[in-house]
Formats: structure tokens, C-alpha cells, sequence
């Protein structure tokens, strides 16, 4: 906390009394220094003091090059002071204006020309360079249901969460000035970024600690209002460009941060232009005029001239790195240039070694071998630790089911087809307590379907409709539900999932037993509909019931795959979905798991799941998971491995889920230039146990395969092994089909290095039908009779 702006210099003989003077005076808000102060966390003295407390003898004429004084400062004498809560009072007594103002209210708002002089004298102190961008950054903190709340409660009520807001920030982010309020309730505070450290981090701490609190009658001060749940929306731009085009970036930044609903702070663009700094702060557009304006350098805009060259530079070794052309095309270059850099390199410099005297593949070919022996080793611990009793068998049910929400996350062009069959199986599920059915939907059209939707919501009071207009991915769709969502255990659906039979039972009593997050089994529902979809039936079979429940059992922790997975309420409006991420649900696991949360694997939650039919949308699905994977790891990896949060147990779990899965397709091909130089160079005598090596290797990544596929066949859903022969044609492709999984991760990281980041649709063995539809509102739950 922290709102006085007038700056004080603490200047008295007595050092230890000045330091302790000017800390104090610091705690209660106000920029006070001491000249004595050599402490290393002492802030720089103010060049611009407009208060000093000085000895009696030096308080007569202190102006100074040095200090910066002059005429109009204000100096107190002190006499006889020998405590330092006696300076504070002395100063405060002398000084009554230098109390900290009361924080603004959201029922008087200021306009914009109001609060860019509010921030402007911020500009005159800016001590020293401080870090990139200035000192000072201004933040305007948006509740995003706010305008619905004052359409339903009224605006007292809504001024009532907005000053409560404030409050919040106010005591849990230090080094706050409250600057006021926008027409439109927006808090806007300017915020000292020597006190708040790592900004991002900091901001985002904030965010989801306003998520995850309850605002009821205690806060809007009606007895009839309902528990609210808030959004918030964070936007900030650094001070030094100027108060005026910082208020618009940070307003423009809020503006970004709504259309993600993410929870992540949002920094306003490098460069915003003048049309629409002056839409943001509602200025009116500037007469006509022949006469040339005059031009000048202002602070930030060498930064911004340096910064649009940086990005010219970055999208021209896009281009060239990227190789232009159709997407066929250009995947196919990148599949032989990262072939080329994975066999090609490390043979070069197996030669180059050789004639200079020295054997390297002495030396890789045993690492190599060791990969190899500890992937397999993984594998078989995995399948062999899937194999267990129910873990539920001693969680008793409740005596009254809680209510609980399921969320249907649809892209309509492309799922018109399967979503009315997806809606029709949630109403047939049986759940003894209240259910509620959110259809969160983006569309860039209005479609004959969502009539149908429509008339089933109209008959099913369980089922709500919510179209995301803007929306351009499944994690804004998710995190815009979380506003209606009324459930305490939410779970989360594609919209070709049908939930299996007693799918949330089983997910309320994982939550009771002390979880907050149970990943569900998959099951392909329509293997029969090629010679692929069987194969990646059976690889879902693997995955969901071997892999991810063995895994969990081996790491201590699971993973959400996106669909067919339940949470704790409380905790995914805390953790949210990003639609930067490609892989938004591996990014919410792994941020769940940091913030100390439980997740579990169950093969026996099931739904059921249309798989991809053709090779061409088997590709951009998997290159999509391999390179959303790679973004998960290099952001939390390390974060994971530094977590106090996390058991010895679970960091090695999450270095070979995150680090190993990375690194260990391009291992596994150096067997290929390791084979290549022994061939051409031959095997001496003094290696012979590079054969030895290397069919006890064989073997061993040989049986893997079929471990995996028996297994699968032993733990599978019944549906699926009653297709045996889609077993075998598993088995017989699983080599290849593993290296084909292994190119396209080598792919992805390659794609990553040049931003390469598409987000493709993953079509459906159906076609969307086209036409024309209303919209449906986005809009709070019904108000209680």
C-alpha cells in the first residue's frame, strides 16, 4: 500500500536514526530516503524532494547541487528527536497533506484526461534508469462479469465489487498507488516495479488470487444476491512513453486479456497507434490541418524503433527458415532437414573425431544403448504398475451428491454433426444429484443447428447455451463457460465425447478422496471407420488404460488430456485454460501441479470419442500435440524441478515427462549414424562389445512393442478388444508408427525454433452442415426465484 507521491529526503547526523526514519515512513507508504542510508535494499535519494527533515544547524540553507534543493522545498528542523516514530510524527504533524488519500470509488469515476493527470506526476520522479521500460508501469485491473452484475444487481452492487476490488489489490500487491476508476468501473493504479519484482509473475499471482475468491452479500451488501465468482482482467503498460499512451496500452492490454479469459496479465503492444490511443481514451479526432506538424524523439520511441527492427529481423528468419510453400511441401523439407541434422551431423562428427585420433562413438553408442534400456525399463514399470485394484474400492459415496457441471467445448462449423448426438448423451446420464449442461460454442456464422440447440435448451432446463462470439479456440470456449458454470466438480468434454455410465459418480468420490483433478479413459467409438482410426484405437488403449494410469502410479501425479476430465471448481477458475498454448490442457496440468494440486489417472472414468480416419489429419493433430507439448516443457520444467511443492518422486517424474519425451526422439535415431560409421569404418577387435550391445538393445525395444499391445488387449475397454484383429494390425505397425510419432516431434521443434504456430482443426468423420441461425447471448445464470 502505498499512495503519497510527495517525496521526502531524511537528512540528520544521526544515521541510524535517519534510516530507521525513512523505513518506517516507506512502511506506511510515503517515497522517503535517508542521505546516510547505505543499506542494500535502500532506494535512491529523490532528485526532487519536496520535504526535508534536517538537524536545526543544516535546516537554515540546504540547497545544494548535490542534493537538488532549491527554492519553495519544504524544511523541517528537528529538534530533539530521538526516536524514529517521533520523525514520522513530526513530519506527519507538519505535513498533515502528506497523509495517504482515500482510495478512489468506483461510484465517482474520473475521465480520461482526469486520470492521465493523475499519473502524471509519477514522470517527474523516476528515479535512476531502473529496469526496461522505467520505474513505474500502470495497471488497470477489469472485472469481466461486472456489466452483466450491474445489468442484473444494479450498479450500487457492482460499485460495491469494484471498490471491494480495489481493496484487495491495494493490500496484496506492495508498492500501489490508486490512481481512480474508469466510466466503465475499470481500476487503474500505477504500480513501482522496484517493490513488485518479477512483474508477470507477480500479476498473475494476483489474478488468480482474485479467481478463487467468493464475493457474497458480505461484500455487495444485498442479502438476496447469490455468491459471484469474477474474472479478472489485467493490463499494463510501462509509464515511461508518456501517462497518456501508457493509460490507453494498459486499457488496450485489458481489452486482449478479455478476449482469453485466461487469468494471464496481458502487456500492451510496443506500438499503439495514435487513432487508437485516442479511440481507448475516448478523445475526440483532431481538426484538419494543412500546416506540417512538428516532430520529435520522445523517451520510448527509440525502444520502439529498435523493437520493429527486432521483429523484422525475427519474421524475415521466419520466412527463410520456415520454407515458404504449400504446407505438404514445406513439412516435407522439414522432415528431411531435421532427418539431416539428427543422422547427418553427428556422423561428420564421428569422422572428424576419427582423424584426429579419437573414437567417439566409444563413448555415445554406450549412452545411447543406456536411453534406450531406460525408456524400456519406464515402459514395462508403467504397464506392470497399471495393473491394480480400484483405487476407489474404500471412498464411500456421499450421502447427498454435490451439484456438478459438465462443459462441452464445440466448434460448430466443424462439429454440427456430432454435437446434437453429444448433447443428447449427457441428457441420458442418471446422475443422483443436480447436473448442469454448458454448450460452450464459437462460430464465425449463424448455423441451422443451434435452432436445434435452442429447442433443447428450451425443454431440458438442465442444458445452457452459451455462444463465445470472438472466440477462436477451445480455451477461451472453456474459461468463458467457467462464468455459468454452478458445479462443484466441473467436467470438461470435446464435442465428440459421449460420457460414459456413472462417468461424475466416480468423479465426485476422486474429489472427496482428497483430488482435485481425475483424467478419464478415452475410447474410440469408431474404429471401424478405417484401417488407421483401429490402429489409433488401440494406441488410445495404451495411452488410457496402461500408460496414464501406470504413469500416474510411478510419478505421483497424472495428467488432464483435455476431454473427459474433471476438476475441482474452485481450482480450474483458478488455473483456467490459454489458447496460446497448443496444448492448453498439458499447460493446465502442469500449472495445477506447481500450485500443489493432486491429479489422478482413472481407466475406469470412460468416454467415448471419434478418432481421425486419414493420415494427412492424423499429422496435423499429432505435429499439434508434439509442439504444444515442447511449449509445456521449456515454460514449467524448470519451475517444476525449483517447486517446494513437489516430492523428489514427482521431479523425476516430471524431468522424463517433460525433458526425456523431448529429448529422446532424437536419442533414439543416433543409432543410425552410430551403425552407418561402424559399417564404413568397421568394428575393431578392442570393441566387441558393440555387438553385444547392440542385440541385447534389439531385443529389448523389439519386446516393447508387444508388451504394449498385450497390455492394451488385457486393460482395454471392452468395446475395443472385441476387435482382436485390430490388435494385430497395431502390432504390426507399431515400429513404424513409433517413428513416425518420433519424426513428427523432431518436426515440432523445429517448427517452435522458427514460430511456426497454427492451430489446426482437427476435422471430423462427419461434415458440418452450413446455413443461418440467431445468436445466443452470453449471459449470467438465472437469477433465484
Amino acid at each position: 500500500m502505498s499512495r503519497a507521491l510527495t517525496p521526502i529526503l531524511i537528512d540528520l547526523t544521526d544515521r541510524d536514526l535517519a534510516s530507521a526514519a525513512a523505513r518506517r515512513l516507506r512502511g506506511l507508504g510515503f517515497p522517503a530516503a535517508a542521505r546516510a542510508d547505505d543499506a542494500p535494499d535502500a532506494p535512491p535519494l529523490p532528485r526532487h524532494p519536496s520535504l526535508v527533515v534536517a538537524d536545526p544547524h543544516t535546516a537554515v540553507d540546504l540547497w545544494d547541487d548535490d542534493t537538488g534543493l532549491g527554492p519553495g522545498v519544504d524544511v523541517v528542523g528537528a529538534t530533539a528527536l530521538e526516536h524514529h516514530d517521533l520523525v514520522v510524527a513530526h513530519v506527519l504533524r507538519r505535513e498533515p497533506d502528506l497523509v495517504p488519500a482515500p482510495l478512489p470509488r468506483a461510484e465517482e469515476p474520473a475521465t480520461a484526461a482526469e486520470l492521465v493527470a493523475a499519473i502524471e506526476p509519477f514522470e517527474a520522479y523516476d528515479d535512476g534508469p531502473g529496469p526496461v521500460g522505467g520505474r513505474w508501469v500502470v495497471l488497470v485491473v477489469r472485472a469481466f462479469e461486472l456489466p452483466r452484475v450491474a445489468q442484473r444487481y444494479g450498479p450500487t452492487v457492482a460499485d460495491r465489487l469494484a471498490d471491494h476490488l480495489l481493496r484487495c489489490v491495494d493490500d496484496d500487491l506492495p508498492g500501489v498507488h490508486p490512481v481512480g476508476f474508469t466510466a466503465s468501473r475499470d481500476l487503474v493504479v500505477v504500480l513501482d516495479r522496484q517493490r513488485v519484482g518479477r512483474m508477470s509473475r507477480r500479476l498473475e499471482g494476483l489474478a488468480v488470487m482474485l479467481a478463487r475468491r467468493r464475493y457474497g452479500s458480505d461484500v455487495t451488501g444485498e442479502p438476496e444476491t447469490e455468491t459471484l465468482s469474477l474474472t479478472p482482467l489485467l493490463g499494463y503498460a510501462p509509464l515511461r512513453p508518456g501517462a497518456r499512451r501508457a493509460l490507453a496500452g494498459a486499457l488496450s492490454a485489458a481489452d486482449a486479456s478479455a478476449t482469453r479469459l485466461d487469468l494471464e496479465p496481458t502487456k500492451a503492444p510496443d506500438v499503439l497507434p495514435e487513432a487508437a490511443v485516442r479511440a481507448l481514451l475516448d478523445e475526440p479526432e483532431p481538426a484538419e490541418s494543412l500546416v506540417e506538424p512538428a516532430r520529435t524523439t520522445l523517451p520510448g520511441a527509440v525502444v520502439h524503433v529498435v523493437a520493429d527492427a527486432s521483429r523484422r529481423v525475427r519474421n524475415r528468419a521466419h520466412d527463410a527458415l520456415a520454407w515458404t510453400g504449400r504446407p505438404g511441401i514445406r513439412l516435407a523439407w522439414q522432415a528431411v532437414g531435421t532427418f539431416a541434422i539428427g543422422t547427418l551431423v553427428p556422423y561428420l562428427a564421428y569422422v572428424t573425431f576419427e582423424r584426429a585420433g579419437f573414437d567417439l562413438t566409444t563413448v555415445t553408442y554406450p549412452l545411447v544403448v543406456t536411453a534406450l534400456v531406460v525408456t524400456t525399463v519406464a515402459i514395462v514399470a508403467e504397464s506392470m504398475l497399471a495393473v491394480r485394484e480400484d483405487p476407489l474400492d474404500g471412498v464411500a459415496e456421499p450421502e447427498t451428491w454435490p451439484r456438478v457441471s459438465a462443459v462441452i467445448a464445440a466448434y460448430l462449423p466443424n462439429e454440427s454433426a456430432t454435437v446434437e448426438s453429444t448433447l443428447a448423451a449427457f441428457r441420458r446420464l442418471d446422475y443422483p444429484g443436480e447436473l448442469q449442461i454448458v454448450l460452450a460454442y464459437n462460430t464465425p456464422q449463424d448455423l441451422p443447428v443451434e435452432e436445434a440447440l435452442r429447442a433443447v435448451a428450451a425443454v431440458d432446463p438442465r442444458v445452457e447455451l452459451l455462444r463465445v462470439d470472438g472466440s477462436t479456440s477451445k480455451a477461451q470456449n472453456v474459461n468463458a463457460a467457467l462464468q455459468v458454470v454452478t458445479g462443484v466438480v466441473v467436467g470438461v468434454f470435446d464435442a465428440d465425447h459421449h460420457p460414459g455410465p456413472g462417468g461424475f459418480q466416480r468423479a465426485v468420490r476422486w474429489i472427496r478422496a482428497g483430488y482435485d483433478v481425475v483424467q478419464g479413459h478415452c475410447v474410440v467409438r469408431n474404429g471401424d471407420a478405417s484401417g488407421l482410426a483401429s490402429v489409433v484405437a488401440v494406441e488410445f488403449e495404451s495411452i488410457y488404460a496402461v500408460s496414464h494410469p501406470g504413469r500416474a502410479a510411478l510419478h505421483g501425479f497424472g495428467i488432464f488430456g483435455g476431454s473427459n476430465g474433471f476438476w475441482r471448481a474452485d481450482l480450474l477458475r483458478a488455473v483456467r485454460m490459454r489458447p496460446r498454448m497448443l496444448t492448453e490442457d498439458i499447460d493446465a496440468s502442469m500449472r495445477a501441479l506447481e500450485s500443489g494440486a493432486r491429479l489422478a489417472s482413472d481407466p475406469r472414468l470412460t468416454s467415448y470419442e471419434l478418432a481421425t480416419t486419414t493420415v494427412p489429419q492424423l499429422t496435423a493433430q499429432r505435429l499439434r500435440w508434439a509442439q504444444g507439448w515442447l511449449q509445456v516443457s521449456v515454460a514449467h520444467l524448470r519451475t517444476l524441478l525449483a517447486s517446494p511443492r513437489l516430492t523428489v518422486r514427482q521431479k523425476i517424474g516430471a524431468t522424463y515427462l517433460l525433458g526425456w519425451r523431448e529429448a529422446y526422439p532424437w536419442i533414439s535415431l543416433q543409432i543410425l549414424p552410430i551403425l552407418l560409421f561402424s559399417a564404413v569404418h568397421g568394428v575393431g577387435g578392442s570393441k566387441s562389445w558393440f555387438i553385444s550391445l547392440f542385440v541385447l538393445t534389439t531385443v529389448a525395444t523389439t519386446l516393447v512393442g508387444p508388451l504394449q499391445t498385450l497390455m492394451a488387449y488385457v486393460l482395454g475397454e471392452p468395446s475395443v478388444r472385441a476387435h482382436r484383429g485390430w490388435f494385430w494390425r497395431y502390432l504390426m505397425w507399431a515400429m513404424v508408427y513409433t517413428e513416425f510419432k518420433s519424426a513428427l516431434t523432431r518436426i515440432s521443434h523445429l517448427k517452435e525454433l522458427t514460430r511456426e504456430r497454427v492451430w489446426r482443426v482437427t476435422p471430423r468423420d462427419v461434415r458440418a452442415p452450413a446455413g443461418a441461425a440467431t445468436t445466443a447471448p452470453l449471459a449470467l445464470p438465472a437469477k433465484a426465484a
